[in-house]
């Protein structure tokens, strides 16, 4: 196929704005209201990917103006009722406190605070708290789940330490438990800190869909908690430099542009 035709094809069939947020044609419908936010984002994504690829054909062939241009002011259109979908199903609260847990420093004199048993434990009661209370940092990164809902990676930690033992399991477990409830509390103290102080305005470049080249499978460079920044805190976004302005607490500008 050449090169003009790839450039052409997202824009053959406009997308079709019917209703609360649904995407007609070519690009998959959200669910209703009570939708899993995740489904929200793919839409959205999707949607958007296709108006960037549309733009940067439109810049590539601009004799295509007359043309593509009702069909990306649509698209655009259609983007943007997507995006308030993931909005709606998103609590800015959970994405700062997120945020916050990133921010944390790791805890330091674990073993100050084992319980008599864990010599019992069979593995090093430091390192496993530790290595719970990482991935839990890294679960609440990725933001599919509430906070307080990534204990579920601390407590995998655990299991898979254990393995079949049962023997002081629950001891090591409820460790976990109190080693993140402290955590959790100290990242919601951070995060009323900064609800106090103004936004940070960043921009950042939009990154496409990826598709992988034998299985044909989806894979979105954005984790969620990124998606749902956008999604939540965009102020504007330039379609012919793909690039969008996000205004948001400083915790959250830091961590979305990496920092």
């Amino acid at each position: 196929m050449s090169e003009f035709a790839v450039a052409v094809a997202g824009l053959r069939t406009p997308a079709v704005v019917a209703g609360d947020g649904a995407l007609a044609g070519p690009v998959p419908t959200p669910g209703p209201a009570g939708a899993e936010p995740a489904q929200a984002v793919r839409v959205w994504r999707r949607a958007q990917t296709r108006a960037l690829e549309g733009f940067a054909a439109a810049a590539a062939f601009p004799w295509l103006e007359p043309w593509a241009g009702p069909r990306l002011s649509a698209l655009t259109g259609a983007v943007e009722q997507a995006r308030g979908a993931v909005a709606r199903r998103v609590d800015p609260r959970e994405l700062l406190t997120a945020a916050c847990v990133a921010a944390l420093p790791v805890p330091v004199g674990l073993r100050d605070g084992l319980p008599a048993c864990a010599g019992s434990w069979g593995v090093d009661g430091e390192w496993l708290l530790l290595e719970a209370w990482m991935r839990w940092q890294s679960a609440c990164a990725e933001g599919e789940a509430r906070v307080a809902d990534c204990v579920r990676a601390a407590s995998a930690a655990v299991y898979e330490a254990f393995g079949r033992r049962r023997k002081a399991r629950d001891e090591a477990l409820d460790s976990v438990q109190r080693l993140i409830t402290a955590s959790i509390d100290q990242a919601w103290r951070l995060a009323e800190e900064e609800y106090a102080e103004p936004v940070h305005l960043v921009q950042m470049a939009l990154p496409l869909l990826e598709t992988e080249p034998f299985t044909g499978r989806e894979h979105d460079p954005l984790t969620f908690w990124q998606a749902g920044v956008i999604a939540v805190h965009q102020r504007g976004i330039d379609w012919s430099s793909g690039r969008v302005t996000v205004a948001a607490p400083r915790a959250v500008s830091d961590l979305l542009l990496g920092g």
